[in-house]
């Protein structure tokens, strides 16, 4: 697989379907994170456990919103491929989602 160039990234970040995955991606951490934080803690005495009914909607609400970003992702230019333990393979390109996505850009 060949590299994306560096205007082709800023081209990518730029782009609206980039920009909207990113948002669909920040609701999925909204929802999934806490979940897996409780799913952790849950395991220390004296924590109770999340309720089932919970546990399952944050999980659901977490891949309803994952899915279209990574579909955004992939229509805004963004090359895939299987590799190991991940689906983008330029360091850089998995860099600026990661930045993005955790980082509102100034």
């Amino acid at each position: 697989m060949s590299s994306v160039t560096n205007d082709a990234l800023l081209d990518i970040r730029r782009s609206s379907m980039y920009r909207a995955g990113i948002w669909l991606a920040r609701v999925a951490n909204l929802a999934l994170l806490p979940v897996v934080v409780w799913g952790i803690a849950s395991g220390v005495p004296n924590v109770p456990a999340l309720p089932d009914s919970v546990f399952m909607a944050a999980w659901a609400a977490g891949c309803v919103t994952l899915a279209p970003a990574m579909v955004l992702f992939y229509r805004s230019g963004i090359p895939f491929e299987h590799r190991g333990a991940t689906w983008v393979t330029d360091k850089r390109v998995g860099n600026a989602i990661f930045r993005d996505v955790f980082w509102p850009r100034p």
